[in-house]
């Protein structure tokens, strides 16, 4: 199968590059070009890229600084915590451990809801602290410091969202016989 390389951000990819119509897309086409002025519209684009500058033009940027991809990594981690958690807690219980032993699973479990709410939020508390983001197209920094102070905002408010959540499960299982 032809692989094709993006002219933005360089990714191979086995389908075709997304071409765009002058007359219907020249709001996109003009906002790549402010940025990449050697970009040709007739080399095409690839999806993510695509995609980065479409919602870049709509204003949607500023409230997320992850992708799709991105996403997907924070979804796993969240589950694979979750699942963890599960598991030692099932391990304490048959094996009758102290209730103690039960407080450790605040850290998995935090960290499982801290990936999912990431996902849920198109935002990386991470990236938001350091003021920047990657839309599956490479990190950038977030230029424009109202949106970097409110991603920073945000990203905080995710943290303790996980934190109560992580809480409120962590006491159920030590309440638990």
């Amino acid at each position: 199968m032809t692989t094709y390389q993006c002219p933005m951000c360089g990714r191979s990819m086995e389908r075709n590059l997304i071409l765009f119509l002058d007359h219907t897309n020249q709001h996109v086409i003009d906002q790549i070009k402010r940025k990449h002025p050697e970009w040709v519209a007739e080399d095409g684009i690839c999806k993510p890229c695509a995609d980065y500058y479409t919602l870049q033009l709509r204003g949607e940027l500023s409230e997320l600084n992850i992708g799709p991809a991105e996403r997907k990594k924070r979804f796993v981690l969240g589950i694979a915590m979750l699942t963890l958690s599960g598991i030692f807690a099932l391990v304490f219980a048959m094996n009758h451990f102290a209730h103690l032993w039960r407080l450790i699973l605040f850290l998995p479990v935090f960290l499982g809801m801290l990936g999912l709410i990431q996902d849920r939020e198109k935002v990386c508390v991470l990236f938001a602290e350091l003021g920047i983001q990657n839309m599956d197209i490479g990190k950038r920094k977030i230029n424009d410091a109202v949106v970097a102070n409110a991603l920073k905002l945000h990203g905080r408010k995710i943290l303790l969202k996980s934190a109560f959540c992580a809480a409120l499960v962590t006491s159920v299982l030590f309440l638990l016989p």
